[in-house]
């Protein structure tokens, strides 16, 4: 059971990674650039509707007379934490970790392993061996050792968010002979490999979190920068780490700023207050793209992932889609081809499979056809119609995308008898207690990008028992779907792998247990006095990597 929704709590990640990159969580405030320096630590946040602050209290990114070098970035959300382990990952959170932190190895979409702190990797049935590179240390001097790594893997392992993820560990038996560490196998783990080289795997400094008191409140990693300053619900900034051990980045300073309304960070990059700015409205999107703003360019990354609606339809949750019946009415009744359309005004493709087009386990099983009387029929089969409507709670982040699609949808479920209750749409701080019940009724969601060798990274992504997932199952619910899951995900077969992966996933779409809409993107607009953002883009995850880049 456990192996089996690990999967499937993969596609309704609330994680930041806004799907067609729209749902990144947004805490309330905002904040924009009032000068070269943040605000102090005391000040209050602005209110979400308190304007932005006059072009002439703002200062235009550019380097000062020494040619320091700073990159001004407005995103949307406020990090939750430093814990790689539970952090809720938002893109301000991502953009921060990619910058402090470094993991054992990357993987590429093509499968590649790319070793950053570790120097080789033996991977079996058997044991995962890991020997370290030597001479590295954590920006405050501390040395990076096998210690760090056991300890970061411990840490990750105890955290109910995390802790399915690395089941097929066994911790307790692992042994260091130098730097060298070995681990033993207690199941093979087709997405460990990738599992490591995801940012959440940052490695932590065991000296530091070993104190008493330590509370994650701050991070300390191996990478190029370091966290200077912190003012909540309003901006970080870090600086370039002078002892880093590898390749020095370009830029000497990053200042990230949070902004709960698009409207004000987009006008604030049109303004010259922002050199990169993260987007997700339609009509920003096209509007950079079409140049009207002048000086800037459009960066778009295609996901892995699929963006769609999640229904709560199992016992561990509130099985308010429990009957497929429901399930498929709500699928039936939408148009959903329409709703991207006009809702996305040509930015987003309408999604065709659970996971998305570049995936090699992608399979076309199509959009689920739109027929109003079907769905009333398939009500009817559950027991309500429109006077006897069924009620549905829906949580969701309140972006512009996701409160225009839940209207769209509510519009379209009123017809066949489905009630969507839309008060649970808000800003991320307020819905954040519902969703880590799981208690919630619906909202929408995706799966997490991947690479080569685990398809979407659907596989142990989060704690089947205490985390914010809609979409759970139970093995004796599913035994087939439990049998292919089981088997590619234990399995060193690639070929045998994707065909279990391509029924497990059919079963899935089958079973009405996720609705795509759309394919995942995500988009930033950058001034072109800033040519690299092109190609500065993680290719796994299409978060913009500063690591990537230069002027």
């Amino acid at each position: 059971m456990k192996k089996l929704t690990a999967l499937l709590l993969a596609l309704a990640m609330v994680l930041a990674m806004a799907a067609c990159g729209n749902s990144a969580p947004a805490d309330a405030g905002s904040a924009a650039p009032a000068s070269a320096e943040a605000p102090a630590a005391d000040e209050a946040a602005p209110a979400a509707d308190e304007a932005a602050p006059a072009a002439d209290e703002a200062a235009a990114p550019a380097e000062d007379e020494g040619g320091y070098k700073v990159f001004t970035y407005g995103t949307d959300a406020n990090s939750t934490t430093f814990d790689p382990a539970s952090d809720l990952q938002t893109n301000s959170g991502a953009f921060l970790v990619y910058c402090v932190g470094e993991t054992l190895w990357t993987v590429d979409t093509e499968g590649n392993v790319n070793y950053v702190l570790a120097d080789s990797m033996e991977y079996t049935e058997e044991a995962l061996t890991i020997t370290l590179k030597e001479g590295i240390t954590f920006s405050n001097g501390d040395a990076f050792d096998a210690e760090d790594v056991l300890f970061t893997l411990r840490h990750a392992a105890s955290q109910p968010r995390t802790m399915s993820m690395y089941a097929g560990l066994n911790l307790d038996a692992a042994t260091v002979d130098g730097s060298t560490i070995t681990i033993p196998m207690n199941y093979y783990d087709a997405a460990l490999i990738d599992l490591l080289g995801n940012c959440n795997n940052m490695m932590l400094d065991s000296e530091v979190c070993d104190q008493e008191g330590y509370g994650y409140d701050w991070i300390i990693g191996t990478g190029p920068y370091v966290l200077q300053e912190w003012n909540e619900s309003q901006n970080y900034i870090i600086t370039r780490n002078e002892s880093y051990w590898g390749e020095k980045p370009y830029y000497d300073e990053f200042d990230v700023y949070f902004y709960s309304e698009e409207s004000t960070r987009y006008a604030d990059f049109q303004s010259g207050k922002l050199d990169g700015v993260y987007l997700t409205e339609a009509t920003y999107i096209n509007n950079l793209d079409k140049g009207a703003v002048m000086g800037a360019n459009l960066v778009t990354a295609v996901e892995n992932s699929v963006y769609g609606f999640e229904m709560a339809w199992n016992s561990d949750s509130t099985g308010t889609f429990a009957d497929i019946n429901v399930r498929k009415a709500f699928a039936h009744c939408l148009d959903i081809p329409s709703m991207v359309e006009s809702l996305g005004e040509g930015v987003y493709t309408v999604a065709t499979d659970i996971v998305g087009e570049n995936s090699w386990v992608y399979e076309n099983n199509g959009v689920y056809e739109y027929d109003v009387e079907k769905a009333k029929e398939y009500m009817s089969k559950a027991g309500y119609s429109k006077e006897n409507p069924l009620n549905v709670a829906v949580y969701a982040e309140g972006t512009a995308w996701n409160a225009a699609m839940f209207e769209a949808a509510q519009s379209y479920c009123s017809e066949v008898g489905i009630n969507l209750d839309l008060s649970g749409v808000a800003d991320f701080a307020t819905i954040l207690p519902v969703l880590l019940s799981g208690q919630q009724d619906m909202s929408l969601g995706q799966g997490s990008n991947g690479s080569g060798l685990d398809p979407a990274n659907l596989l142990q992504q989060f704690s089947p028992t205490a985390d914010n997932i809609l979409i759970r199952t139970a093995a004796a619910d599913f035994p087939e779907l439990a049998e292919d899951f089981t088997k590619a995900q234990s399995s060193t077969d690639q070929a045998e792998r994707e065909k279990l992966y391509k029924e497990f996933i059919k079963g899935i779409y089958d079973n009405y247990l996720f609705v795509p809409i759309c394919q995942g993107t995500k988009n930033y607009g950058v001034l072109d006095t800033h040519p690299s953002a092109a190609n500065a883009v993680n290719p796994v995850s299409c978060w913009l990597d500063p690591k990537l880049l230069t002027d």
